[in-house]
């Protein structure tokens, strides 16, 4: 009789490869898993931070657009009518109105220290407050004397006696010819104990 034998050997093996390559294709999907995950959470922190960042612009650009009212507040002291609306009320320093008559103290940046630290603070004027967006604007005004008193050209920063030679003739100079200048001051702290400071100069008739 013939008798068939049966070869178990080789489907054995067949079925050995097919797992060794299954084993290998679900390795290389779990790395390829792990890259996502990784570049997911990467793109994720991306765009938190540059949320973030705009955030901090955007307050920061609210913060400098609230000090124009610091501003806004200093030259209406300095103008006709004001708490300092005179030549003989500018002659000394006026702390209701967070006003010096002589040059500040100030730091590097030309920050007066007064503002900067509060320790150092001797005005008596109150800040401006806005209790809806919680910001609060500190101002001071320094007239750019050496000394208190009358000005003059010796001990005072005064305007240009001329225009500039590229303006017009018929352009005037920003500030008068011999008009004293002052300084306006401005700190904005926000609700996020983040500040931003402003400064002008302004000068009168």
């Amino acid at each position: 009789m013939n008798h068939v034998t049966p070869h178990f050997g080789t489907q054995v093996m067949a079925r050995g490869s097919m797992v060794r390559q299954r084993g290998i294709i679900l390795f290389v999907t779990l790395i390829a898993l792990v890259i996502l995950m990784i570049s997911g959470i990467a793109l994720v922190r991306s765009f938190d931070t540059s949320l973030l960042l705009a955030g901090n612009l955007a307050f920061k650009r609210d913060l400098i657009n609230q000090g124009e009212r610091g501003i806004a507040a200093a030259r209406t002291a300095l103008l006709a009518g004001g708490t300092l609306g005179s030549d003989t009320l500018r002659l000394t320093s006026l702390a209701s109105s967070n006003y010096s008559a002589t040059i500040l103290a100030s730091d590097a940046r030309g920050l007066p220290l007064m503002l900067t630290d509060d320790s150092l603070w001797t005005m008596t004027g109150s800040d401006i407050v806005d209790n809806t967006s919680g910001v609060t604007i500190r101002y001071v005004i320094d007239r750019l004397c050496n000394l208190s008193g009358s000005t003059s050209t010796a001990n005072c920063v005064l305007g240009s006696t001329s225009a500039p030679q590229a303006a017009s003739a018929n352009i005037q100079p920003i500030v008068p010819s011999g008009s004293v200048i002052y300084r306006v001051s401005i700190r904005v702290s926000g609700p996020r104990n983040t500040q931003s400071y402003m400064q002008s100069t302004l000068s009168t008739l």
